[in-house]
């Protein structure tokens, strides 16, 4: 088609072809082009950064490396678990056993009955200088068994306080009496994982108790609100017995590193090659809100710098999320 036709078939176009030609161009223009898309994706944000008006929080118990095999931190007062790793998993107790041996016994007699130290008594393994036929007051007994991880001391505790109130005068029948209460208690606080096969879980080849980082957790809680002077003593790192009944003598606890603990309300320490390092303790997280930790299974010295860390892990978390 030449020139001459165009221009006569566009005299030949109606007005309303021009109309819808021109909103169609117009529309076109408007249209925006499509730009790349450079926010960086939330899970890719670099630590400190985040949206407008918000901070990254950052978890303190990520970072740890702990030696233990179990453990958990347990918010008392609020019955909340702020930490937990492998805490179900049923485990040796070794010397955390002593602190349902102490329980117990606070909750069958009197704590200032008198206790006879036994010739069996001191046969158990371990040296902590008793003579057969001292008397002890239970409250001074349990502290040095507590502090020293006396297992005379537990086999004493556990006999005599069997024997009493079980109203007999038979050693080993106040002894067997006193682990079935000591197993009926943790039923009645609802613990079925843990149980005990002596009071001081002190056997040559298998364990003499077991349980969990989270039942132990419990009972030590509970311990502390039925009992709580029974644990004074185990804040200090030495202590001297007052001379009541038997000779004073000065006990020095097992955790030698109470100071490295703020507002320490109690520590019990436990160690076989079986179950390796245990460490239980509480403290005040400040307007009597006890914190109890509980390390399972680490070394011999790890288990003092695994509890040290998920306490000041505890602290810094509760600053951010009290």
């Amino acid at each position: 088609m030449d020139e001459g036709d165009t221009r006569q078939n566009g005299k030949n176009m109606r007005p309303e072809y021009f109309f819808w030609t021109a909103l169609l161009i117009g529309a076109l223009l408007f249209v925006p082009t499509p730009e790349e898309d450079t926010r960086v994706p939330p899970h890719a944000l670099p630590a400190g950064a985040g949206a407008a008006g918000t901070e990254e929080t950052v978890d303190p118990y990520a970072a740890l490396r702990l030696t233990a095999r179990a453990a958990i931190v347990y918010d008392a007062r609020r019955g909340a678990v702020r930490y937990a790793y492998n805490a179900d998993e049923v485990r040796p107790l070794a010397s955390l056993t002593k602190l349902v041996t102490a329980a117990t016994a606070l909750s069958l007699i009197p704590s200032t009955t008198e206790i006879t130290v036994t010739s069996l008594a001191i046969a158990e393994e371990g040296e902590s200088g008793f003579l057969a036929g001292e008397r002890w007051l239970l409250r001074d007994l349990i502290s040095l068994m507590l502090l020293e991880s006396s297992n005379d001391a537990a086999r004493a505790v556990a006999t005599g306080a069997g024997m009493v109130a079980a109203g007999v005068e038979n050693e080993e029948a106040g002894r067997a009496f006193f682990i079935d209460r000591m197993n009926e208690q943790v039923r009645a606080q609802g613990l079925l994982s843990t149980y005990f096969l002596n009071e001081s879980d002190e056997t040559e080849r298998l364990g003499g108790a077991y349980g969990t980082a989270r039942e132990l957790a419990y009972i030590l809680a509970d311990a502390l609100t039925e009992f709580p002077e029974a644990f004074t003593a185990t804040r200090f790192e030495a202590l001297v017995v007052p001379d009541e009944v038997a000779r004073p003598r000065t006990v020095r606890n097992t955790n030698h590193d109470t100071d490295r603990f703020p507002l320490l309300i109690a520590s019990k320490t436990g160690y076989t090659d079986l179950a390796g390092g245990n460490l239980a303790l509480a403290f005040d997280a400040g307007f009597n809100r006890p914190i109890i930790v509980v390390a399972l299974g680490g070394t011999r010295a790890g288990r003092f710098t695994d509890a040290e860390a998920l306490v000041w892990a505890t602290l810094e978390q509760l600053t951010e999320n009290p």
